[in-house]
């Protein structure tokens, strides 16, 4: 008891530091309300610059494509601010463009990458022609011991999750060494089904097709593009890759390698298949 009685009196003056100590920074709400609000804020904008940028196949512009939201993600390795998103630009419903639209050092920027065959593809900003490709943004190959595309659309997509299972995508990052490779894991999901009901016009030969994507966390490295053509009387599946990073890339298609994306491509010049845009984040 009387060692007990002693201790009263420094338990009171530990109680009135306490009481009288200034708040920690864990314990002021302040910082995670103005935390909260610049996110809000930085997704809104994210969500806006989805038209900041004309995307079209007729160098008038007179019908630009409309954009659609596809995919959003984070990447908490990067230390990525806001949610970030990808988006894809069609034309009579088939896929011609692809943008990551992500904050990065103070810029809001959109990774462009055409999914074109051929160089038809342009953007515009505020009336400016920011990028022309002068090549294809992606090389197709015949799948090789596909099955003959299903007549049922559902089938069909049933038979391209299938394929897109034999396929498999590696990081292999920025350093030389490739010290900082990592594997991608494939969405479970397709990005984007093809919407094909306008699209016998301009590709009279397209049967179907969808793009899946292999991602680190819920980021997309890498998009799969697979489709279903006429050739002749025959219908036969193909594939292409197209990179939604400056990182390098390997791909493979029954572990066997299929398509490399080499590090830090040509991503500023406006011919480029791949080109980066990006417009100061307001503080």
């Amino acid at each position: 008891m009387r060692r007990s009685l002693l201790l009263i009196p420094a338990l009171i003056l530990a109680l009135q530091i306490f009481i009288h100590a200034p708040a920690g920074r864990g314990e002021d709400p302040a910082p995670a309300d103005d935390t909260q609000e610049e996110t809000k804020k930085l997704n809104e904008l994210i969500e806006k610059s989805v038209d900041w940028y004309d995307v079209a196949v007729d160098p008038s512009f007179r019908n630009p494509l409309v954009p659609k939201p596809v995919l959003r993600w984070r990447n908490v390795q990067r230390k990525q601010d806001g949610e970030a998103m990808m988006v894809i630009w069609c034309h009579h419903g088939r896929p011609e463009a692809m943008a990551s639209i992500y904050p990065w050092l103070g810029n809001l920027h959109h990774e462009f990458g055409s999914l074109a065959r051929t160089s038809r593809i342009l953007a515009r900003d505020r009336g400016s022609v920011v990028w022309d490709p002068n090549t294809a943004g992606v090389e197709f190959h015949d799948l090789p011991d596909g099955p003959e595309p299903a007549e049922s659309p559902v089938a069909r997509l049933r038979q391209m999750k299938s394929i897109a299972e034999r396929f498999s995508a590696t990081m292999t990052g920025w350093k030389g060494d490739n010290s900082d490779r990592e594997e991608l894991r494939l969405l479970p999901r397709a990005l984007y089904r093809y919407e094909l009901k306008d699209a016998l016009g301009p590709y009279p030969d397209l049967h179907d097709g969808a793009l899946f994507a292999f991602v680190l966390g819920t980021d997309p490295e890498v998009v799969l593009v697979i489709e279903a053509i006429r050739r002749g009387d025959e219908k036969v599946w193909q594939y292409a890759f197209a990179r939604a990073t400056s990182g390098g890339l390997e791909a493979r298609l029954d572990g066997k390698k299929v398509w490399v994306g080499e590090k830090f491509p040509a991503n500023r010049n406006h011919t480029s298949p791949q080109i980066t845009l990006g417009r100061p984040i307001p503080q």
